[in-house]
This record gives structure tokens, C-alpha cells and sequence, in this order.
């Protein structure tokens, strides 16, 4: 038999369907985002190119200055500042090889006591433009040569000054000999010596006391005699 249509066949009872809800609130914030990273490099490339145009347009000024400051150049006016150049540098390097005493000369006079005679003298050049200094000669007093010695010592430009054979000789003066290590400005013919350095000044002679003799001892005094009365 046939079920009539009013007669319902389940008792679960039947809602309408109601449309769902999508979240759209984490893919609008991903989309300005996106659009505010594309804006910034777009910003970006635009400011570039820019600057790459002003930089291009300012090299293009200044290689017109150059080209124009170029042409306003004299090229024999260069020529000759490059010879002159060339001449004075070749100058300073035949000064700076050339060796020239006087300098030499004025200081050992000047450092020189009068109480002491050199009688000979001779200088090695070295290839470092130094010169190794041998003499010898003789001194008043074994005091004048201690001074001589000391005023050596002052001198900057004459190094490791050295005497031996030191002995006094029949004429009653001190035989010595010196060697020396004389810096490369005594001998060299450059500017300090050219122009001449600053000396300095000798110091005063020392002068020179006569050790005395010592006196032969006086006889001892008699002892009183003595008398004794019987």
C-alpha cells in the first residue's frame, strides 16, 4: 500500500540552509602589504634613474670644463716647466753625489783647541756618502787632549771619535792618533752643507794646570839633649 504524500516519512526535522561567512580580514592585510613593498621599489627605481641621469649630465659638464680648460693650454709653456723639472732634479742628484770638504774643514777648525796640532790627516769616502777619518798629531798636556776629546763628543756629525797611541815624546808633547766616523752632511754637498748647519760653538779651551812636584822630605829635627846633674 502506498504511503499518501502528507504522511512524513522521517522525524529528523529539516532547516533551511543558511549561507556561510568567509574570512577576509588576513588576505586584505597580505594585499597592502604586497602594495606597499611594490610603491617603495618602484619609488626607488624611479629615484635611481634619476640620479643616474643627474651623475651622467655632471660628467658631461665636466668633461666639457677639461676639454675647454685643454685647449687654453700652451703646450710649449709645458714643455718647458717638464725640461726645467728634468734639469733640476738632475742638479740634486750630481749635488747629492758630490763630495765637497769645506764643511768638513770648518768644523774641525772649529772644534779644534789651540793646544793641539794635527800633522796628518786622511779621509775615506764611503759608498754610503760616510767618511772614516784617520789622523794624527800631538797635544800640550794630557789635560788639552781630554778637552780635545770632549769637544769631539759634542759634535753630533763626527761619531765614535777615538784616540790611542797615546804616549808624551822627547819634546814634551803628547803624541796621539784619532779615528772618526764623520756623518754624510760634513761631506756631502747638499742643502745643510751648502747653505751651511749650525756649528756648534767650540767649548772653552780647559786650561791647563802643571802638576807640582813633590818637595824632598825635610830632615827630621834633632832631638833636645839631655843633661843629668850627677
Amino acid at each position: 500500500m502506498a504511503i499518501p504524500p502528507t504522511i512524513p516519512t522521517s522525524f529528523v526535522p529539516k532547516q533551511a540552509a543558511s549561507p556561510s561567512r568567509r574570512v577576509k580580514t588576513g588576505t586584505d592585510i597580505l594585499l597592502i602589504i604586497a602594495s606597499v613593498i611594490t610603491a617603495i621599489v618602484a619609488i626607488s627605481a624611479l629615484a635611481a634613474f634619476g640620479y643616474e641621469t643627474y651623475l651622467k649630465s655632471e660628467r658631461d659638464k665636466k668633461a666639457d670644463l677639461v676639454i675647454a680648460a685643454q685647449r687654453e693650454i700652451n703646450m710649449d709653456t709645458i714643455e718647458s716647466f717638464v725640461r726645467l723639472r728634468n734639469r733640476l732634479k738632475s742638479t740634486s742628484i750630481i749635488l747629492d753625489q758630490h763630495v765637497i770638504l769645506s764643511q768638513f774643514f770648518t768644523v774641525l777648525e772649529m772644534r779644534s783647541l789651540q793646544s793641539v796640532h794635527f800633522k796628518k790627516l786622511s779621509l775615506k769616502v764611503n759608498d754610503d756618502r760616510t767618511a772614516e777619518l784617520d789622523a794624527s798629531g800631538v797635544a800640550r798636556s794630557f789635560n788639552a787632549l781630554a778637552a780635545q776629546s770632549a769637544s769631539f763628543a759634542d759634535e753630533k756629525r763626527i761619531k765614535s771619535a777615538i784616540f790611542s797611541d797615546i804616549a808624551p815624546s822627547k819634546d814634551g808633547v803628547i803624541g796621539f792618533k784619532l779615528s772618526a766616523d764623520l756623518d754624510s752632511g760634513l761631506i756631502v754637498a747638499n742643502s745643510s752643507s751648502v747653505f751651511g748647519s749650525p756649528v756648534t760653538p767650540a767649548p772653552a779651551p780647559v786650561p791647563v794646570v802643571p802638576i807640582p812636584e813633590p818637595s824632598p822630605a825635610a830632615p827630621a829635627a834633632a832631638a833636645p839633649a839631655t843633661t843629668t846633674t850627677p
